[in-house]
């Protein structure tokens, strides 16, 4: 019924809607933003790598919005805001929205996520509650109409999740076929390019037998890879064994950096590709490189938000095929 997408720039005016609401407005003891303010607000924090923003939206309508912070922290994360629109009030948005935080920083491999409400949001407390959280605190602070309230600190405990790369094998062979056949069917263009089964000489994809042959190539000789660079593809897994996405990483850098990367399309905007850059970063580091350079392109904001998590660092950008990337460099 209800689904989550990262928050845009495009967006905002449905934060400024939501946030103009009067009952939202006395909840969280907030004041009148206009759109401008808003957008400015959003203009000054779209870089800022400890925090995440997503719209939950039903068809086409938005109805409510969602922003996490504490992304840099060890352990913790925190929902800081939580507001739904008056339309979808008691219709079950506020807990998905708070399980879709569980999924999306279990996934991030935090440990905890924390919430501040005030003790007046009685709808609120009894959501989180519901939702397993505990007051773990009682705290005095003003809020930004200037009410001076009394707030609830909540904590709830999460079994961190475990992620690895692992080099494809026999074992992995219905995963793989799996999960080719669900993107296939939702895209063309799928990264990283050493995933892609498909032989243009055959006209058809290849057995799995055939495409750990070519994956033994790149890793040994990189005899058909158009840069010669020997390369080797990683499998994102889970401790179950499902795949979320490929790494590939080029033992020497090329003009288009040493890695390449995706997530599979129905496991975008969880941070997992936040996980997968540490975990070959990782690897790198023990493959005795001092640095690493990334290439995306300059338009794929996701990617680049990635590698600023991951400690990037901006050091040139360059046009080429009718587009402009940009060069980060990671020091190990």
């Amino acid at each position: 019924m209800y689904y989550v997408k990262p928050l845009t720039a495009d967006d905002v005016h449905y934060v400024a809607s939501i946030m103009s609401e009067t009952r939202n407005i006395t909840a969280l003891h907030s004041t009148y933003h206009s759109l401008s303010e808003w957008k400015y607000i959003f203009d000054e924090n779209a870089c800022d790598a400890d925090e995440d923003n997503f719209l939950i939206c039903s068809d086409n309508d938005v109805c409510a919005w969602l922003k996490l912070n504490g992304l840099l922290n060890a352990d913790t994360a925190w929902i800081s805001m939580l507001v739904v629109s008056d339309k979808y009030k008691h219709q079950g948005v506020g807990k998905f929205a708070v399980e879709y935080a569980f999924e999306y920083l279990h996934s991030k491999g935090f440990n905890q996520i924390g919430v501040q409400t005030t003790k007046d949001n009685v709808a609120a407390i009894n959501l989180y509650k519901k939702c397993g959280f505990d007051i773990v605190e009682l705290k005095k602070f003003k809020t930004e109409d200037g009410t001076k309230v009394k707030a609830y600190v909540m904590m709830k405990t999460l079994e961190p999740k475990k992620y690895s790369l692992v080099i494809p094998d026999e074992t992995h062979e219905e995963a793989y076929i799996q999960m080719m056949d669900r993107w296939e069917s939702i895209e063309d263009d799928i990264q990283p390019q050493l995933l892609r089964r498909y032989s243009d000489s055959q006209g058809k994809n290849v057995e799995y037998s055939k495409w750990l042959e070519w994956c033994e190539d790149d890793r040994t000789t990189g005899s058909m890879l158009s840069t010669g660079v020997p390369c080797t593809l990683y499998f994102f897994v889970d401790d179950t064994g499902e795949i979320f996405g490929a790494i590939e990483i080029n033992q020497k850098n090329t003009h288009r950096g040493h890695l390449h990367a995706g997530i599979v399309p129905w496991y975008r905007g969880k941070g997992l590709g936040t996980i997968m850059l540490k975990l070959a970063l990782n690897i790198c580091k023990d493959m005795g490189m001092t640095s690493v350079d990334i290439v995306p392109y300059k338009s794929n904001k996701s990617a680049i938000k990635t590698i600023l998590k991951n400690g990037g660092i901006l050091m040139d950008e360059f046009y080429e095929d009718d587009k402009w990337s940009q060069m980060y460099r990671v020091s190990l």
